[in-house]
């Protein structure tokens, strides 16, 4: 298990350093799937202190999309896909994985709040889980989450995707829909 947990962990922080192409999945889908998930998730948790910490972690998971989108790089690559949209990478930085590791410490915090005991074996495999989420669509879309994680993705997630398809028009491009 240990030998997986690090080959993952490593190839997330290896791939946080390099050029990906940029997808409609990570900049429309996702945040899309985690606001409804969000939502559902919300549904049931009718509490003030569930709306009170809800609106803390949008404000905080705003905050984390703009730094992981702060020192985004992105590249042109002057190629066109099949669908006549230009191919564009962005590598993510470090900026990125700083507000990840982030947004992970404060899910396993209100996970304490509402009285988890957690011990170092859970949250190892709860890194693990988030890292196969993060590097396996099948995984994000299998996965199972609490309502403060989907809370947390959807502001990330929204925030990041907007802020690159602001700053660099190039990426609206290549993820728009095909006509």
């Amino acid at each position: 298990m240990y030998i997986f947990a690090f080959l993952l962990i490593y190839k997330f922080i290896k791939g946080t350093f390099e050029y990906e192409k940029v997808s409609r999945l990570e900049l429309i889908i996702i945040p899309l799937y985690s606001a409804i998930m969000m939502l559902l998730s919300l549904k049931k948790t009718q509490s003030m202190t569930a709306l009170g910490i809800t609106s803390i972690l949008l404000m905080v998971g705003v905050a984390i999309g703009f730094l992981q989108a702060s020192k985004t790089q992105v590249k042109d690559t002057k190629k066109i896909d099949a669908h006549q949209r230009p191919i564009i990478e962005v590598k993510r930085n470090w900026p990125y994985l700083v507000g990840w590791l982030v947004s992970f410490a404060i899910g396993i915090s209100v996970e304490v709040f509402y009285g988890a005991h957690i011990n170092a074996e859970e949250v190892s495999n709860e890194l693990v889980s988030e890292i196969l989420r993060d590097l396996s669509v099948v995984a994000f879309f299998r996965g199972s989450n609490a309502w403060f994680v989907w809370v947390l993705n959807v502001a990330t997630s929204f925030t990041y995707g907007t802020c690159l398809m602001i700053r660099y028009p190039k990426i609206r491009e290549a993820i728009r829909r095909r006509r």
